[in-house]
């Protein structure tokens, strides 16, 4: 059976091939790299393959104990320039400006994957480019992120090198070391924050892409369309849960893994087992998308704590505090000040 019919997300094998180019930078051989993760780096040439998420997330974990680098995500995306890339890179290069690039982008993020959504968002003179979706307790879902983010500000930086992203935000806490992290994103970067997400102002949107080809572009589009309709398939169960989620948090319900697995017309038994498939839980999908709501809410909205810690579940306003601190560092008092 098809699995991915039922939504169990997957990547393009494109990520896969560019964790595996810097592995072999770093000094990992190809023989270790087989042994280690299971998959052949000479077999990797296919990019209209796609890999369960939770492989690439194995790949992920497994090359990060081994090189025990928390570099090692930023530097894969800053270094596959280098590499082979997949279609939609192509496309984007090959627009007539930044943000065409970025829209072409972002309306075919179904074609490299599944398991989590790009969205662009209006921001102050810009836009907010927020990936959405990751488990951020996760650290191939870690990796994976700033991959991601290094990547974009990779492909912008090919037009535009010394540029700086006002704002570069991860959910997770900071790796360690952030050297690396600081070095290539600027000092715009941030860690626990609300979203996964990277700025650009207009004045970089509306520069020209020093390679674009109209034709080539019109090609490619048609190309990547094929893409992206051999894997429109629904959402990640573990995005479904998390829409699930937010609606009940909203309306004060305190949601269970029994109550999600009827509303998505499935028996709870079967929800676990295709999170799994995702790499993911139950506990800690709803866990994250607490904590970005907690976040949103306490930034973003006038109501009091008292009813933000009802409505997600805390038992009481001490016991919300003391989980803002632990996801944020700050207290909800301090944070909404600011």
């Amino acid at each position: 059976m098809d699995r991915s019919r039922h939504g169990a997300a997957s990547h393009t094998v494109v990520t896969v091939h560019q964790v595996f180019q810097e592995a072999i930078r770093a000094g990992i051989g190809r023989t270790e790299l087989r042994v280690l993760t299971g998959l052949d780096p000479d077999d990797l040439t296919d990019f209209s393959r796609r890999v369960p998420v939770e492989r690439l997330f194995s790949v992920w974990e497994t090359v990060m104990r081994r090189l025990d680098d928390p570099g090692f995500p930023v530097r894969a995306a800053r270094n596959a320039i280098q590499d082979a890339r997949s279609a939609v890179y192509y496309l984007a290069a090959s627009c007539r400006d930044i943000r065409e690039g970025i829209a072409s982008s972002v309306a075919n993020v179904s074609a490299w994957t599944t398991a989590y959504t790009i969205t662009a968002t209006p921001w102050r003179g810009g836009m907010s480019l927020v990936l959405d979706g990751l488990d951020p307790g996760r650290l191939g879902a870690r990796c994976e992120a700033e991959f991601q983010l290094a990547d974009i500000l990779s492909s912008i930086r090919s037009a535009i090198p010394d540029f700086a992203p006002g704002r570069v935000a991860f959910t997770h806490p900071a790796p360690r070391d952030t050297r690396t992290h600081r070095e290539y994103f600027g000092p715009g970067l941030e860690f626990r924050a609300a979203h996964t997400e990277i700025t650009l102002p207009d004045a970089v949107l509306d520069l020209p892409v020093p390679t674009a080809q109209a034709g080539l572009a019109g090609v490619l589009a048609g190309h990547v369309a094929g893409l992206r309709a051999a894997h429109d398939i629904p959402a990640s169960y573990g995005l479904r849960v998390r829409e699930w989620l937010l609606s009940r948090f909203l309306t004060g319900e305190q949601p269970t893994a029994a109550a999600a697995a009827k509303a998505l017309t499935l028996s709870e038994r079967t929800l676990h087992r295709r999170l799994a498939a995702e790499g993911a839980t139950f506990r800690g999908v709803r866990e994250s998308t607490r904590r970005q709501l907690a976040v949103d809410l306490v930034r973003d909205s006038p109501r009091p704590f008292k009813e933000i810690a009802s409505n997600l579940g805390f038992a009481d306003t001490r016991s919300f505090h003391r989980a803002y601190l632990r996801w944020t560092g700050t207290t909800p008092g301090s944070d909404r000040r600011t």
